[in-house]
C-alpha cells in the first residue's frame, strides 16, 4: 500500500520480474488496504507507514487482529527508527527504506517463504501453509 501509483507500480513491476508471486493487489490509502487484504486474505502486504490516516501503523494493528497470519511489511524513506521500533514491538514482521533498493526488497518478501519438499514454496505461518502467494502493495 502506497499513495503514490508510481511506486506502487514500480514496486509491481519489480516483483513480477524478480520473484515468484502469482497475485498482486493494490491500495492507495490504508482503508482499502484492509478491505483488500481482508477479501482477498493476503498473506503478505507492504504498507507505506507514512500514509493519510489511517497510516500504515494504524492500518497494521487493524490487519493484525483481523488476519493474524499475515506477514506486514512496514515501507518508508524516512522512518527507520520509527519503523525497527515498530518491528520490536511486533507491529510489523520487517521494515524496509524505500532507499534500500530492489535487491532488498525482493530478499525481504522472499525470506517470509520456504520452499517444500515438492518444490513448492509456502509462507512461513502457523496454520495457513498452502495458499496461494498473495501481496498487496
Amino acid at each position: 500500500m502506497d499513495d503514490s501509483t508510481a511506486v506502487r507500480g514500480a514496486i509491481r513491476k519489480i516483483l513480477q520480474a524478480r520473484t515468484r508471486f502469482r497475485i498482486f493487489y493494490e491500495a492507495g490509502d490504508g482503508l482499502t488496504a484492509i478491505q483488500k487484504a481482508k477479501d482477498h486474505r493476503c498473506e503478505l502486504v507492504l504498507l507505506d507507514i507514512g500514509m493519510p490516516p489511517p497510516d500504515g501503523v494504524e492500518t497494521a494493528a487493524t490487519l493484525r487482529r483481523a488476519l493474524p497470519d499475515t506477514k506486514i511489511v512496514g515501507f518508508s524513506t524516512v522512518a527507520r527508527e520509527l519503523g525497527e521500533r515498530l518491528v520490536a514491538q511486533g507491529k510489523f514482521d520487517a521494515f524496509l527504506s524505500k532507499l534500500d533498493g530492489p535487491t532488498k526488497l525482493v530478499e525481504t518478501l522472499n525470506s517470509f517463504y520456504v520452499r517444500t519438499a515438492h518444490g513448492a514454496t509456502n509462507i512461513i505461518r502457523s496454520q495457513r501453509s498452502n495458499s496461494a502467494r498473495t501481496l498487496l502493495v
